[in-house]
């Protein structure tokens, strides 16, 4: 059978089958459409010219590639490896700058206009397409916006499009290849219109427990008055989720692969007034403090509403399981060899 036959099929039949998967899992229904969109959207993604360079990182790829988490973003995060456009080894800021531009031009330029034929290609009618203006010629990442038309009411928290984001800054290396399925496809494996599964490379969940803990440790490094909540409680729900795993565990213990995320992010994604020399494992702090517990409770909780599909611990609870471990962590007998410049004052 036709790969898009289920997009061919009725819309009430579609509607029916997207309820029937939330009957069966407890996934809204709103969840299982937008499932679906983003597997599409992987599929056509890799099988563009580029596919072979990309890699697919963060919170939506543990759920659909790992299976460790459960719940719902809209964003496909995707690594373009530098190599692509001829860079390798260390590069010098002025290299760094043509890079990103030279990758922005190329995702408005190419990978834009082709993403959107090859959907036509593929069948799909009524999708909308945007990419989000650059601010700068070397804006990274690039985003762009799928707007699929759905048949499911979606709440406020999950938006009915799919969120491309794209970028040359981060890491390409470890990764894994693994099958990416759609709910609908897992629970009517035997329908005419499944679709096989697209094979996705996917950053390990090694790598992407380290660069949250980092990310959080580092948001709370900023000044007070810079320091964000909006999502971000999602970062400590996948902590809390992985520090249960043997993947947390092995992600502490790799002195080599901690310190190559460390002084990658020094490098390509650095935030002012933050000190790298403070990422040792024993000085890690990715919890908010006190003063931020309410706005963070506050999001947590609309997250757990809208977007976390499976059973959640309670906030406080979430936070004490996440000093549980960081009390292990912060008693590592390794520190990292590598020192950094201290922040500008």
């Amino acid at each position: 059978m036709d790969k898009r036959t289920f997009y061919d099929i009725p819309k009430e039949d579609r509607l029916a089958i997207f309820k029937n998967v939330e009957n069966k899992t407890g996934i809204p229904d709103f969840a299982v459409e937008k499932d679906w969109w983003v597997v599409q959207a992987l599929k056509v993604i890799f099988e563009m010219e580029i596919a072979e360079h990309l890699v697919f990182k963060g919170g939506t790829s543990l759920s659909k590639a790992w299976k460790l988490i459960d719940r719902f973003s809209e964003d496909i995060d995707l690594a373009v490896d530098r190599g692509f456009f001829g860079y390798s080894g260390e590069l010098s800021k002025k290299q760094l700058t043509k890079l990103r531009k030279e990758t922005s031009s190329y995702i408005s330029g190419k990978f834009y206009p082709v993403l959107q034929q090859r959907f036509k290609n593929g069948g799909f009618k009524d999708v909308g397409f945007n990419i989000i203006p650059a601010e700068s010629s070397d804006q990274d990442p690039r985003i762009i916006e799928i707007y699929y038309p759905f048949l499911t009411k979606s709440p406020g928290y999950i938006q009915p499009r799919v969120q491309v984001e794209i970028g040359c800054r981060s890491l390409r290396e470890p990764f894994r290849l693994k099958p990416i399925n759609s709910f609908v496809d897992e629970e009517y494996p035997d329908a005419e219109f499944v679709e096989p599964p697209v094979n996705v490379p996917s950053v390990t969940p090694e790598r992407t427990f380290l660069e949250k803990l980092f990310l959080l440790h580092e948001e709370f490094q900023r000044p007070k008055e810079k320091i964000r909540v909006d999502r971000l409680s999602r970062h400590l729900y996948d902590i809390f989720q992985l520090s249960k795993t043997e993947f947390a565990a092995n992600a502490i213990n790799d002195q080599g692969l901690y310190e190559t995320i460390v002084s990658h992010r020094y490098v390509f994604t650095k935030l002012g007034g933050v000190d790298y020399n403070l990422h040792q494992p024993q000085d890690i702090r990715p919890i908010p403090s006190p003063k931020y517990r309410e706005d963070w409770k506050a999001d947590y909780k609309t997250m757990q509403e809208q977007m976390i599909y499976g059973d959640s611990p309670a906030y406080e609870d979430l936070v004490k399981g996440i000093q549980g471990f960081l009390e292990k962590m912060n008693a590592l007998n390794w520190r990292m060899g590598v020192e950094f410049p201290l922040p500008k004052s």
